[in-house]
């Protein structure tokens, strides 16, 4: 369980959630380009396959205890942001000459990892640029659709923006989790299925199994 929201302000921030199959996510959350940049000449190396990957271990590390609890925990938030902007910082060096890490060239681990510091990122402009990347691979059928969905909503909640594809909740002041709204409710169950996803309604009664709390429309 990860968990990517800042509390800036006087007022926390509510919690974005985000699931990926069994695995909750919490996580923040645009139209962009969809065409992805040339691919340079340049491969990757196992070094930096391996390297991709212990960052992604990090990634993980440093949300470890994080929660509803922990989040005003400045100490712990700006550890976590510190590390995210590292991890975005050297990902987006590496991308700028090596192209996406695809996990037929780097693995599934170091491909996840790559998809973990984007979804992570601070950098929102920088994240929405990797969106095609993203969409590219699970076009491909190099990374899992859910992938490119929860992506696709965070970066679209981030810009104030009803979502697609139904991934994003936040916490409301009663204990309650809200589902954010979506740009097309009557289509959700049918653009979930294209990628691949349960419908709707499956999907949050994992997420008020997962956390314990209520899920409101």
């Amino acid at each position: 369980m990860t968990i990517a929201t800042l509390s800036r302000g006087r007022r926390r921030a509510p919690l974005r959630l985000a699931v990926i199959a069994t695995t909750v996510l919490l996580a923040t959350c645009g139209d962009t380009d969809r065409t992805p940049p040339e691919n340079t000449s340049e491969s990757w190396t196992p070094a930096l396959a391996e390297e991709l990957g212990a960052m992604g271990i990090l990634d993980q590390e440093v949300r470890e205890g994080l929660g509803l609890a922990t989040v005003t925990d400045s100490v712990f938030m700006s550890r976590m942001v510190r590390t995210d902007s590292v991890n975005s910082r050297r990902l987006r060096e590496l991308v700028e000459v090596h192209g996406w890490p695809r996990a037929s060239e780097v693995g599934p681990e170091a491909a996840q990892a790559a998809f973990l510091i984007v979804q992570h990122t601070p950098f929102e402009d920088w994240q929405r640029s990797m969106l095609p990347h993203v969409e590219q691979a699970v076009g491909d059928g190099e990374f899992d659709g859910q992938a490119f969905a929860m992506l696709d909503d965070r970066v679209r909640v981030k810009a104030g923006e009803p979502q697609k594809y139904g991934t994003q909740l936040s916490s409301t002041e009663d204990g309650k989790l809200r589902l954010d709204s979506l740009e097309n409710p009557a289509a959700v169950d049918s653009l979930r299925a294209e990628l691949g996803m349960p419908p709707l309604e499956e999907y949050l009664k994992v997420v008020e199994e997962a956390y314990g709390m209520k899920v409101v429309r």
